[in-house]
């Protein structure tokens, strides 16, 4: 017998993160595209980049902290929203 059969080969996407059997969890695409819709509409109603920040970090963070992959730390969710939200001159560190 197979010692990968009825293992799944590939990673699959399930409740907002990706499942790979040989690495932490990800947030899936869904999950990211949300994050960045959700941050539009914060900034389009006058949120600061601070208030902006705070969202990224509590939703990076949120329930999961020991199992979701931290890599590039917050900084790096923090310039995908930036980037998709066009917003240029923001500090990256705060």
């Amino acid at each position: 017998m197979d010692p990968t059969e009825g293992r799944a080969n590939g990673c699959i996407d399930f409740l907002g993160y990706q499942i790979h059997p040989d690495r932490k969890l990800r947030p899936s695409a869904t999950s990211l595209h949300r994050l960045t819709e959700r941050a539009r509409r914060l900034y389009e109603q006058g949120a600061s980049l601070t208030r902006l920040r705070q969202y990224v970090t509590r939703w990076l963070l949120g329930g999961l902290d020991e199992l979701v992959t931290t890599k590039g730390d917050v900084t790096r969710y923090w310039v995908y929203v930036l980037k998709h939200l066009h917003i240029s001159g923001a500090t990256v560190r705060t």
